[in-house]
């Protein structure tokens, strides 16, 4: 028993412990940024009017980021021929971890899945707060009009709500034909549905832009 434990540590260790690492990183990050909003001073109005719906959207938000940087990366052929040279790379269990890359690709793409889930769910209560919990004190914190605005307009009439309705559809997409079964019967269906990552960023870019501004 102590050959094969020693034999799988050997060469599986370094890829989970990078695994391990990368998961610690996402719990941080979603710890931290719902501490932040939850009991951050600047956030005081804004939390009383949407509780812990805004915590959890700003929280899933945060590891959404972090994941949707890391997740090409794998997938980038230049950098992992680059990285695989023996001269930036000694080690071979290194270079076995870095033929993994496509699992890595696969974590990241389902930590989007997930917490884009977990984000909508969140921004839809967001929307109902907002125009629930409408108070004429704060017009400038809240995304409602007027009090007990139609969720759905809320959502439908603003740039991040439609972006994010877009953004979620692709992502639909792509994860669906990313299944093994359409990926073996229909490749090209896969190919092209994962091209749309590009209007997916755009998206994306579009709505923290305006975000920012405001």
């Amino acid at each position: 028993m102590a050959l094969p434990c020693a034999s799988w540590l050997s060469n599986e260790a370094l890829k989970h412990l990078f695994l391990l690492s990368w998961l610690a990183l996402n719990i941080w990050l979603f710890c931290k940024t719902f501490t932040v909003y939850y009991s951050g001073p600047q956030y005081f109005y804004l939390h009383q009017m949407l509780g812990l719906g805004l915590c959890v959207s700003r929280a899933s938000a945060s590891v959404l980021n972090l994941n949707c940087s890391l997740v090409l990366l794998p997938m980038c052929r230049t950098v992992i021929g680059l990285l695989r040279r023996p001269k930036m790379v000694w080690s071979r269990k290194t270079r076995r971890m870095l033929d993994k890359h496509r699992t890595f690709h696969a974590a990241c793409g389902f930590a989007i899945c997930l917490f884009s889930a977990v984000h909508v769910g969140a921004h839809v209560l967001n929307a109902v707060n907002f125009s629930v919990n409408y108070n004429h004190e704060f017009t400038v914190l809240n995304v409602a009009r007027y009090k007990n605005e139609d969720p759905r307009k809320i959502i439908f009439t603003s740039v991040p709500g439609v972006t994010g309705v877009l953004m979620v559809l692709i992502l639909f997409l792509m994860c669906t034909a990313s299944t093994s079964s359409i990926r073996s019967s229909n490749y090209s269906i896969f190919l092209h549905t994962h091209n749309l990552f590009f209007i997916f960023y755009l998206f994306a870019a579009g709505s923290l832009l305006v975000l920012f501004r405001q």
